[in-house]
């Protein structure tokens, strides 16, 4: 099991550079391709709405300027994608640049890739973006959010947050290449009555059938919510690297009450490893 393909983002920004820490870091280890998908607006689209009052002219002006602020966007795009390949000497890269629906072409193109890379989400972002959602929910495959910030290593030190799920199964499965090339590895559960904390040894003996040895933790609440026990948890491990299922409760309860997976995605600090 390994990872031969990545999908990550560019949008012809400043902050491209830094975003691409993780991606970096997949390519040097796993030897991966890896496709960089910038996403153009398309003019007509980009229009709140066409009413009588739009000249077919002015539509027209309006459209040419938005390709033009889109053509700027798609020449850093590919400087950055030039400069970066250049400075990892990236065996194996493309850039992918189409116009269209962020959340259209990130499902489209996600489902042919091992995992999908993108920044993690900041507490001022508010709910997930169209790209974030459309990886989660509309690839099957699993999700890196890694944080805008330089990465000094990733997946030496990985943290398993558990509680027996069908999401947090998948994320371990989906995990596997890391957790067999990592220095140490922890299964963190929060011992709080949410479900049966045995399960955690159990895991651990599965894990050891794949050649993966790891160390069990059980986290008390002490009037923490799960996430911030987990991530108290992930911090004191020095983990460069969480792993955990997406959404475990309805989404619609997620959005509402923010959960454990907007808390820790907002706040951790390192790279994260999700699966819906």
């Amino acid at each position: 099991m390994t990872i031969a393909s990545i999908l990550t983002m560019l949008d012809g920004v400043e902050g491209d550079v830094i975003d691409l820490e993780a991606a970096s870091h997949l390519a040097a280890a796993f030897h991966c391709h890896s496709d960089l998908l910038h996403v153009r607006r398309d003019g007509l689209s980009g229009m709140p709405m066409i009413g009588e009052a739009m000249t077919a002219d002015l539509i027209n002006i309006v459209q040419a300027q938005v390709e033009k602020e889109e053509q700027v966007r798609a020449n850093r795009c590919q400087a950055t994608f030039d400069q970066w390949t250049q400075a990892h000497k990236t065996e194996s890269a493309s850039l992918i640049d189409v116009t269209g629906s962020i959340g259209t072409l990130v499902a489209r193109y996600g489902r042919l890739a091992d995992m999908v890379v993108l920044p993690a989400p900041s507490l001022s972002d508010g709910n997930l973006s169209a790209a974030a959602e459309a990886a989660i929910y509309r690839t099957g495959r699993p999700v890196l959010f890694s944080p805008r910030q330089e990465l000094k290593t990733l997946g030496k030190r990985v943290s398993v947050f558990w509680n027996d799920s069908p999401e947090a199964s998948r994320a371990v499965k989906a995990a596997m290449p890391f957790l067999q090339q990592a220095k140490a590895v922890q299964i963190s559960g929060v011992d709080d009555g949410s479900f049966d904390t045995s399960t955690v040894h159990d895991l651990a003996a599965s894990l050891s059938r794949h050649g993966v040895i790891a160390e069990e933790c059980l986290l008390a609440s002490d009037h923490r919510t799960a996430g911030e026990a987990l991530l108290d948890g992930a911090w004191d491990f020095d983990a460069d690297l969480i792993v955990m299922g997406a959404f475990g409760h309805s989404r619609l309860r997620e959005l509402i009450l923010g959960g454990v997976t907007q808390h820790i995605l907002h706040v951790a600090g390192r790279p994260v490893l999700m699966m819906h």
